[in-house]
């Protein structure tokens, strides 16, 4: 994982702290799991968060998926892995597999 911080940190500028958030965020996790995982607190994921949408040009958690994935899909293997499965349904809806 040491090596996606690093790609992260040469091209969006992200911080260790950013990097490591925004590889969790990748994997589905919602900002409040990923802030436990990472042991801060959500105020301090959410104010990671907004660094990370200034720095990526980003505005929303998906776009910035979609950036990050898009231009290092090889991160996405390497990420942390969520513990549930997260199934985007066709209308834009949520559920979890069992």
């Amino acid at each position: 994982m040491n090596e996606s911080i690093d790609v992260l940190h040469r091209h969006f500028e992200l911080t260790p702290s950013e990097a490591r958030l925004a590889l969790h965020l990748v994997t589905g996790e919602t900002l409040r799991s990923a802030a436990s995982e990472l042991h801060i607190s959500y105020e301090t994921a959410r104010t990671q968060l907004k660094s990370i949408f200034s720095k990526t040009g980003t505005c929303r958690q998906a776009e910035l998926v979609v950036v990050i994935v898009t231009a290092f899909p090889a991160l996405l293997k390497a990420a942390p892995q969520a513990t549930d499965t997260v199934f985007v349904q066709e209308g834009g809806g949520r559920s979890r597999a069992a």
